[in-house]
């Protein structure tokens, strides 16, 4: 593998873990603060950063494997945590 291919996976881990908390984030907003204009603005931003990543990882040629691996490790992180989070004990 290639530098430029590791920099390139490197990037993309960073994005993943910045929608991770972006959206725990958006979550903990609509729970706690019930402030339903903010969550709607952080959905929005959080849509166009995901719209944004899927392009790259085309524009990158990122195999349909690591893309479909990536996302379900994401899922395995952010629901738990968004369950924790918006139902505080």
């Amino acid at each position: 593998m290639t530098e430029e291919k590791k920099m390139q996976y490197v990037h993309l881990t960073l994005c993943k873990v910045a929608m991770l908390l972006f959206g725990l984030n958006l979550v903990r907003t609509l729970s706690i603060h019930h402030d339903q204009l903010g969550f709607l603005i952080g959905f929005i931003g959080y849509s166009l950063v995901s719209i944004h990543v899927r392009t790259l990882e085309k524009k990158w040629e990122i195999p349909k494997k690591y893309v479909w691996i990536s996302l379900g490790i994401f899922a395995l992180i952010f629901l738990p945590l968004a369950y924790w989070l918006a139902f505080p004990r």
